[in-house]
Formats: C-alpha cells, structure tokens, sequence
C-alpha cells in the first residue's frame, strides 16, 4: 500500500467490509485502523480489493507508550473476504510475507493465531517445509522469549 487511494481501499475492507459487514464470526479478531506508517498490501480479483495483509517492521516502534522495536518482521493482520475464503488466498499472502524477507532468519505472526489462521500455517509450513524454522507466534517485540515456534505447536 503506497497511495492514497490504496490506504482508503484498506480502510474500507479493514473497518467497513470486516468490521461491519463480515466481521460478525466470534472466531474473527477485531483490527485496528492501520496507521500511515505501517506497510499492507492488497490482494486484488478481476479489479476487486479481496484480501489484505500487514507487516509491523522490523526495527519499527511496538506501540506510542515504549520505546521497545521489533525484533523480526511481524505478520500483523490478516483478511480474506467471505466468498474467496478456502481459494488459496492465505497460503499465497503467507508465501509473499515470507518471500518479502528472504533475508531475514525468523518471522513472526503476531500473538494470537486464529483456529483457521492455525489451518493455513500447517497446509503452508507442510507444502514449504524449509519454512517451518523461520516462523514463530510472537508477541512484541518478539524476543526469543516471547516466540514460540509454529511447526512445533501444530
């Protein structure tokens, strides 16, 4: 998400379409506005915003209270829309989040993971095995005590 009218299409499938509209599940979690700061990218169908994912940064501020950073790449929120659920869509943003940091020897997903964000990670983690050491539940900052390793909880 780089523009304007990028950040307003996030806003309307993070607070209008999940938050009112299909945001009603007691399984879903509840997201906060992204800030401008932060970096989303949209996954789009035949010109339609279907999905999106979020990345708190490494190095970037936890929260406006501390002065704490985190410590690896964090999959912040994620969200698939109703009727593209179970198409491939959250195998195919995990696998952009972690091709987007190569570099990087651990990820995060931030703390807690969803029953079915659980069932994307073990169908991605059993397709992509030399992933399964790269990717832990965190919670922030993502301190090697604050992770644990998602192959290992499935």
């Amino acid at each position: 998400v780089q523009t304007f009218g990028e950040r307003i299409v996030l806003f309307v499938l993070n607070c209008i379409i999940f938050g009112m509209l299909e945001g009603s599940s007691a399984n879903d979690a509840f997201f906060l506005p992204h800030s401008a700061t932060e970096c989303a990218k949209i996954l789009w169908r035949n010109g339609e915003a279907v999905a999106f994912y979020s990345v708190k940064m490494k190095g970037s501020l936890c929260d406006g209270t501390t002065s704490q950073c985190y410590m690896l790449p964090v999959l912040d929120t994620i969200f698939v829309r109703r009727k593209y659920r179970r198409s491939g869509l959250g195998m195919k943003m995990l696998r952009d989040f972690c091709q987007s940091f190569m570099a990087e020897d651990a990820l995060g997903i931030s703390c807690p993971i969803s029953a079915a964000m659980y069932q994307v990670c073990q169908k991605f983690l059993q397709t992509y095995p030399e992933e399964q050491n790269r990717l832990w539940e965190v919670e922030a900052p993502g301190d090697w005590s604050q992770r644990v390793n998602i192959w290992l909880k499935i």
